[in-house]
């Protein structure tokens, strides 16, 4: 993808997504919308602070990482 315009693929390419990986991805979703909550400003009443520790992102960005890589390693690509 290239400037938010997708490059027509003459042959479409399909995965098989295992039910263990469609948990741990739509998990992983999950925890990255609470992030965005967590870190979303207050408003011009409340001071634009966040109460997370630096090894607490540290260990959610990790978490992150290595559920993202056991959805990937558990994609099969399916011959058409």
């Amino acid at each position: 993808m290239r400037n938010g315009h997708r490059i027509p693929n003459a042959t479409p390419h399909i995965y098989l997504l295992p039910a263990t990986a469609h948990q741990a991805l739509t998990q992983t979703r999950d925890h990255l919308r609470l992030l965005a909550q967590l870190t979303e400003p207050q408003g011009e009443a409340g001071p634009d602070v966040v109460y997370l520790s630096a090894q607490a992102l540290a260990h959610c960005f990790d978490r992150l990482a290595d559920d993202l890589d056991r959805v990937a390693e558990a994609v099969d690509p399916i011959a058409p």
